[in-house]
């Protein structure tokens, strides 16, 4: 009886937290959606490239016109909200995924640069089981993205341009921040970004963001803390 050889390992499955930008079109206009594009990607042009998006859309629109825009810019389409596109997704073979809830549309930016506050309230997060702090002692260099569910993230080094850090909670940096920093991450509008040396390419609490551009003044390479007051991004200096 001939004895078959093991088979051959080709593949390995590794799981992932994939941060993915939804682009939600309000205004199908091809000219403003491009301009807008561009102007997005000129002040955060490390983080736009190859950036993830999911394509969503308030009415109908030429999808195929929207997906060339986006990739013409470096972002890349990995699918569209259930929804209006539905159906012209499946011409392009691009996946068709779960439409965002109501309270996710209440605080996230909808396809537009600049912090701007929900029209009401968002909804109180529901409470979760306390976690640990996670610490991270080494740089987060270029590319790499952190993420702590459900707690505080706390990073005692540099944060280099093109890295992301991410917590449900608030976020501090005890270096340089040149990065993306996000607080809040599922809706806690109490959450708050705190460094040492403010040199970010965006900061967002709760879905309100600002990138770099928005932030040029007297606290660049300052201590400085990110907050919401009144439902707008506010960046005061902190005084170590």
């Amino acid at each position: 009886m001939q004895t078959m050889p093991p088979a051959k390992k080709a593949l390995e499955f590794k799981s992932r937290m994939l941060s993915l930008t939804r682009i939600r079109v309000v205004d199908a206009d091809p000219a403003a959606i491009e301009a807008q594009l561009r102007d997005f990607a000129r002040q955060m042009p490390q983080a736009v490239a190859g950036m993830p998006v999911i394509l969503d859309a308030d009415g109908a629109l030429d999808l195929g016109s929207l997906i060339a825009s986006v990739k013409a810019v470096g972002m890349q389409p990995v699918g569209v909200s259930d929804g209006v596109l539905s159906e012209a997704a499946r011409s392009w073979g691009l996946p068709v995924l779960p439409p965002e809830s109501k309270s996710a549309r209440a605080t996230a930016p909808a396809a537009s640069a600049a912090p701007a506050a929900s029209a009401s309230p968002a909804p109180a997060p529901a409470p979760v089981a306390a976690r640990p702090t996670r610490v991270i002692t080494e740089p987060v260099r270029s590319g790499q993205q952190i993420y702590v569910e459900g707690a505080d993230l706390v990073v005692v080094n540099t944060v280099s341009a093109g890295a992301e850090v991410i917590a449900d909670g608030c976020v501090h940096v005890y270096g340089a921040l040149r990065g993306r920093a996000i607080a809040g991450a599922k809706g806690d509008i109490n959450a708050r970004v705190f460094c040492r040396r403010f040199e970010a390419e965006l900061v967002a609490i709760a879905g309100i963001y600002a990138v770099a551009e928005q932030m040029q003044g007297e606290l660049r390479n300052k201590p400085a803390q990110a907050f919401l007051a009144d439902g707008k991004l506010r960046l005061d200096r902190l005084d170590w």
